[in-house]
């Protein structure tokens, strides 16, 4: 049995594969972005491999992992920073355990199973409660020193300050931002000034990475028209002729499990 796991900035996914290429048990939690977090998340996994003979456990987190195997800059899991997340669950569950960022992990998934199947380079951009994405490249996460970042690009705002793109468009910064929840925000004029700073966002991404199709996922991307980002792309710099698609994932919440399993698959354990 492959235990996997998808931890965002406000929810957690957990999940079970007998074959490690379908999931056959999910369970949802809220995240505890707090340090007494990681503990409560260690003693939901071990609830669930209670009784099950674990061969590998898998999974994403909203940031990356330093050198040194800690979790690195993780703004929405702020409480665990520093905290060395692979090792932890492996003393708790006894079996090799692979971490990745968790837009990498969905980013995969969309790339060999959901809306960038087909396609040989893939940029995967998630929007929710924060911002990333990530350059597939043949199937696999394109190599990084240190991770990608996308969502800390710096823009210049409506005042002509320097703003990363995750504090212009990110949920947790629009609420932050407003006082509401972004499904609140229907009919404001709020998702204009989001599809803007997305698509300026997006064509620094494409001038970066080129690559075959982009693909947007994220639970932001319930409100926000792909359709919308594109035409405003069409106003800026045609640097690339054409733009490469825009498309919706295709896999929803279960992307990031599914992109856990390929990346056990990968490493044939």
């Amino acid at each position: 049995m492959y235990l996997v796991f998808d931890i965002g900035g406000t929810h957690t996914r957990l999940g079970l594969s007998a074959n490690g290429r379908k999931l056959d048990q999910v369970v949802h939690l809220e995240t505890d972005s707090s340090a007494a977090g990681l503990e409560a998340f260690l003693g939901a996994t071990s609830t669930l491999a209670a009784g099950r003979t674990l061969r590998a456990v898998a999974g994403g987190l909203p940031g990356h992992m330093a050198v040194d195997g800690r979790l690195g800059y993780a703004p929405n899991l702020p409480g665990w920073v520093g905290l060395a997340v692979a090792d932890r669950l492996q003393e708790r569950l006894g079996v090799k355990v692979l971490v990745e960022n968790d837009a990498a992990l969905a980013g995969l998934a969309e790339a060999c199973l959901g809306a960038g199947a087909g396609r040989r380079i893939v940029t995967y951009i998630t929007v929710s409660t924060g911002v990333n994405g990530v350059r597939i490249v043949d199937g696999g996460i394109d190599s990084s020193a240190q991770g990608f970042e996308i969502g800390q690009q710096l823009l210049a705002d409506h005042n002509g300050q320097l703003a990363s793109l995750e504090s212009l468009t990110g949920g947790a910064a629009l609420a932050r931002r407003t006082g509401r929840l972004p499904a609140e925000l229907q009919g404001t004029g709020t998702w204009q000034v989001e599809v803007q700073y997305l698509a300026r966002g997006l064509f620094n991404t494409l001038v970066h990475w080129s690559p075959e199709i982009v693909v947007y996922g994220g639970r932001m991307m319930q409100d926000i028209s792909v359709a919308a980002i594109a035409e405003e792309l069409s106003r800026l710099p045609a640097v690339l002729k054409p733009w490469p698609p825009i498309v919706t994932a295709q896999l929803g919440d279960d992307g990031g499990l599914l992109g856990a399993l390929l990346l056990l698959r990968g490493r044939d354990l």
